[in-house]
C-alpha cells in the first residue's frame, strides 16, 4: 500500500535585497498553480556568489514579512536557517539549505523549489546541482526573450531541464526531481537595477511592494 505525500511546500530563496515584486509575483504564480500547504522564504546569510549585502538581515526580514504579509492565502513562513548560518561565520549553499528541509519534512512531502531564469543560468556553477533533483522539484520563471535553447544556459542544465519536465500532477504527487518552467511569468526585474535606481531617487513604485518602499524610505536604504 502506498503512502499518499502530503500537500507540497514551496521554497523560494534569495538576497531579497531588496525584495520586490518579481519575487512576489513568481511566489503567487506558483501558489496558484500548486496550491501548496505552505509557502517558505529564505532569506540568504551572505551568498558566496554575490558582494556583500546592503540591507542587514532584519531589514531583509522585515521587509519580506512586509511583502509577503497578506498577499497570498496560504501560511508563508520566512525560514532564518541561513541567516543562522552565516552569524556562525559558516558558509550557505542551496543544497544544505534543502537537505534540511527535506530532514524536517519527510521523505513523502513534495518540495518545489523555486528560481528566477537569471538563477537558472547560474545553475551549473552551485554546489552539487545534480543533486538539487533529489531532495526537491525545481520551478522557474522565465524572463522577456528567454529559452531553454538560450547560448547563456549551460548545455548540459538545458538537457537535464528538458528530461526532467513535468506537469503540475506529477509535482504534486512525488517528493522530488520533476522540472517547470513557467514561461508566461516574465518579469524582467532586477534587484541591482532597483538599487541603482534607489541611489537615483528614481521612481520604483512599480517594482517594489508599497509598504515596502515606505521601509526603505524610512530606514534609508540604498541611499
Amino acid at each position: 500500500m502506498g503512502i499518499t505525500p502530503r500537500g507540497c511546500v514551496l521554497v523560494l530563496g534569495g538576497s531579497f535585497d531588496p525584495v520586490h515584486q518579481g519575487h512576489v509575483a513568481l511566489a503567487q504564480h506558483f501558489v496558484t498553480l500548486l496550491q501548496p500547504q505552505e509557502l517558505r522564504l529564505v532569506p540568504a546569510g551572505q551568498p558566496w556568489q554575490k558582494t556583500r549585502l546592503l540591507a542587514t538581515a532584519q531589514q531583509r526580514v522585515d521587509m519580506l514579512q512586509l511583502a509577503f504579509e497578506s498577499n497570498f492565502t496560504v501560511p508563508v513562513r520566512i525560514d532564518q536557517q541561513e541567516i543562522r548560518r552565516a552569524e556562525q561565520q559558516e558558509p550557505s549553499f542551496t543544497i544544505d539549505t534543502l537537505q534540511n528541509i527535506r530532514a524536517e519534512l519527510g521523505e513523502y512531502t513534495p518540495v518545489v523549489f523555486l528560481i528566477g531564469a537569471d538563477q537558472l543560468q547560474n545553475l551549473s556553477s552551485w554546489k552539487n546541482w545534480h543533486q538539487l533533483f533529489e531532495l526537491a522539484h525545481i520551478g522557474a520563471a522565465s524572463r522577456p526573450g528567454f529559452s531553454l535553447k538560450s547560448e547563456n544556459l549551460d548545455q548540459e542544465v538545458a538537457r537535464e531541464w528538458r528530461q526532467r519536465a513535468g506537469t503540475v500532477q506529477e509535482i504534486r504527487a512525488a517528493p522530488a526531481g520533476k522540472t517547470y518552467l513557467a514561461p508566461e511569468l516574465n518579469w524582467d526585474v532586477s534587484a541591482t537595477g532597483i538599487r541603482h535606481e534607489l541611489r537615483q531617487t528614481k521612481q520604483t513604485a512599480s517594482l517594489i511592494p508599497p509598504k515596502v518602499l515606505d521601509y526603505i524610505k524610512q530606514h534609508h536604504l540604498y541611499r
